[in-house]
């Protein structure tokens, strides 16, 4: 019966991560990881098309190559996260039973079965759940290593598992260094051995509480083999070329790892930009439930000099750990916290790294809850009325973690994600032979078509990483698509021919590129197709550029909240006007406008070209204050058109009303925009 708890618990779990796996779309993460297991099927490494080779996740993407041959990959790999996060599921509940108690078990287990990012991580084709898994049985084992020398050759394999996982596990090595040496100290430390007073005078400790436990030669071989391990690490990490650095020329061991230190280390002195860095590890559910039980756990043993659940009896003193599970965890836990703040570089210091310590932040969490519980039912006057209530330890927090929890889990399920599949499905329909494709992410346009032409990401800085320099050309870092980074770059691409483009909306509108190369795409092509966050756009038969100046300005305020600075008239032999206006947001605007134009002789309309501004792929509700939009529309001009007027204002679609223009003395709530010295 002992087991059925964690029984039920795992059938939970297992049926809502099934459910993420069946519903959620692929990210684009991984798609890079589809990616390398396809890779070493090939070439039975994970070296990708560029050359690189692919070392986040190796462990991971070996065992995802084995795991195609069941299924599927785009399934069978996210299977093999399942797996992974259901093993955490059930160490958790073993470690909880064995050095807490049932109820820190149960609630614990509770906790990281519904937690969102458990959900999340346990679905997805990438490896994080394998890493938590690694983490966390090395971080048991090493526990156990305390008092017996086999157990920390286990935790030094496991170690290794989680690096060549991971490389953010290398942040584990200097507590777990430091935890072991402190169990090492020679006189038990009244913080950490509180209870040892009542052994009583004379009684001897034993051998192994005064010194290295497992001799000394042990310890040697098993330092010396620690550091193998993390030479390892850093050298695999280098191979992989960090940050689309040169691959290394020699296997200069001293010379890998400097290079990687130098990318992924970095002392800060501002702890706020830290803690706001890592903040949502412990600030969303069901961590934040647990953190101000954590924070009680380590007061009171600060203030009490008391730890949790460290009962030594004179009979067991050979096969007591000399460290209580409660500080040990904690001072893994705050000793990474620290790390990630202080010492790791910024573009590095994201709270889901923190997420392979989840299962140990739900233990102390449901131990300190359990502590305080314990003292609330010893209080006198609970005690008089004869209520001890024991069994409502896990039955409360539990009950409490699923109602909670449920919100953001039944959020995390309905959101789909960006649907990749229609969106290169509807490429895949009308791809003709002489195509190009050009993304944001080329493993996923190799996933559905087997290639990528060109690789466009135009800002500098945060995702530089995904480039590489090959014969002087700067590459994405996955199938060497060449980089389109500058509007010269940009029109003579969409100036070869049928080019589709292949984005999704966080990309366009917030990630990829600044307002006049997002401006000079949008006029330059077509949207044609749009799936849920993802936008298909094809090339125009005649892309021309926008010039990024007005031929004339003017100040024409609407509402108060929107701007013409400017226009430019463009015709071209075709009797095509061109019209490029440039827009100013003075406020946040709260409704998507529809801008009209009409060229008009008198009172008559000669041609109108009403239109949502940047193809509804940049609507105005986003549009920042004070920067300068511009947007084009073409008119077919009549055959024997002369002259005209043109007039440009803005209205509601879904009401028609027009949105006012301050000084407006024609009555149309429109400018006329004078047309002279057009070519």
């Amino acid at each position: 019966m002992k087991w059925l708890p964690l029984i039920i618990l795992i059938t939970l779990a297992a049926w809502l991560r099934l459910m993420f796996i069946h519903t959620v779309q692929l990210y684009p993460d991984e798609f890079a990881t589809l990616l390398a297991v396809q890779m070493i099927g090939a070439h039975g490494t994970p070296t990708m098309p560029s050359g690189l080779f692919y070392d986040h996740g190796l462990l991971f993407s070996y065992l995802g190559y084995l795991a195609t041959f069941l299924g599927e990959p785009r399934y069978v790999v996210r299977y093999l996260s399942l797996i992974c996060g259901l093993t955490t599921l059930a160490l958790t509940y073993v470690i909880g039973r064995r050095h807490f108690s049932p109820a820190v078990a149960w609630i614990a287990t509770t906790a990281l079965a519904l937690a969102p990012t458990a959900i999340e991580w346990s679905g997805r084709a990438r490896m994080y759940s394998m890493m938590q898994l690694l983490v966390i049985l090395t971080l048991w084992l090493a526990y156990q290593g305390l008092t017996n020398s086999r157990y920390r050759w286990l935790a030094l394999l496991t170690y290794l598992g989680a690096l060549l996982t991971h490389f953010v596990a290398i942040t584990l090595a200097p507590p777990l260094v430091l935890v072991m040496l402190i169990a090492q100290y020679p006189h038990p430390n009244p913080f950490l051995y509180p209870r040892m007073g009542a052994l009583g005078e004379g009684v001897k400790l034993p051998s192994h509480w005064g010194g290295l436990r497992g001799g000394k030669a042990h310890w040697l071989w098993q330092s010396i083999t620690l550091i193998l391990v993390v030479v390892i690490g850093f050298m695999v990490k280098r191979l992989g070329q960090p940050k689309g650095i040169d691959a290394l020329d020699s296997p200069n061991a001293a010379r890998g790892v400097w290079d990687v230190l130098s990318i992924y280390s970095q002392i800060s002195f501002n702890p706020l930009q830290g803690w706001h860095d890592i903040a949502p590890f412990y600030l969303t559910m069901p961590a934040l439930l647990f953190a101000p039980f954590i924070l009680f756990v380590i007061g009171l043993s600060l203030m009490e000099s008391k730890s949790l659940d460290l009962t030594i009896k004179s009979k067991d003193l050979d096969s007591a750990f000399p460290l209580p599970p409660t500080s040990y965890y904690s001072f893994i836990l705050l000793m990474t916290t620290l790390e990630m703040m202080f010492l790791v570089s910024p573009e590095r210091r994201d709270d889901k790294y923190l997420f392979m310590l989840l299962p140990v932040l739900c233990l102390l969490g449901a131990a300190g809850l359990e502590d305080l519980w314990g003292k609330f039912c010893a209080l006198s006057l609970w005690e008089r009325v004869g209520v001890r209530a024991t069994w409502l330890i896990p039955l409360i927090p539990c009950l409490l973690i699923i109602g909670l929890t449920y919100p953001h889990v039944n959020s995390l399920l309905a959101n789909r994600g960006e649907d990749y599949d229609q969106a290169f499905g509807y490429v895949q329909a009308h791809w003709q032979e002489g195509d190009s494709v050009l993304t944001g992410t080329p493993a996923a346009a190799y996933f559905y078509l087997q290639r990528n032409d060109f690789y466009s990401v135009q800002k500098q800085g945060g995702y530089d990483y995904r480039l590489l320099n090959i014969n002087g050309r700067a590459v994405d870092r996955w199938l060497a698509s060449p980089a389109i980074r500058t509007e010269a770059e940009l029109h003579n691409v969409l100036a070869t021919g049928r080019v589709w483009l292949v984005l999704e909306r966080w990309g366009l509108q917030r990630e990829y590129y600044d307002a006049p190369f997002l401006q000079q795409l949008l006029a330059q092509t077509d949207l044609l197709y749009e799936a849920q966050g993802m936008f298909v756009l094809h090339a125009k038969a005649d892309p021309l550029p926008l010039q990024l100046e007005p031929q004339q300005t003017l100040e024409a305020t609407f509402g108060d909240q929107i701007e013409l600075t400017g226009y430019t008239i463009e015709l071209n032999s075709e009797q095509t006007l061109r019209l490029t206006l440039y827009w100013r947001a003075l406020t946040p605007i709260k409704q998507n406008y529809t801008i009209f134009v009409h060229l008009r002789d008198g009172q008559s309309t000669l041609a109108q070209a009403d239109h949502v501004p940047l193809q509804i792929v940049y609507p105005m509700t986003i549009w920042p204050m004070g920067e300068t939009i511009r947007e084009r529309s073409e008119l077919t001009l009549p055959a024997d058109f002369k002259q005209g007027d043109l007039w440009v204002g803005l209205y509601l679609l879904e009401t028609g009303g027009r949105l006012p223009l301050r000084g407006d003395t024609s009555g149309e709530n429109a400018v006329k925009l004078e047309m002279r010295g057009e070519k």
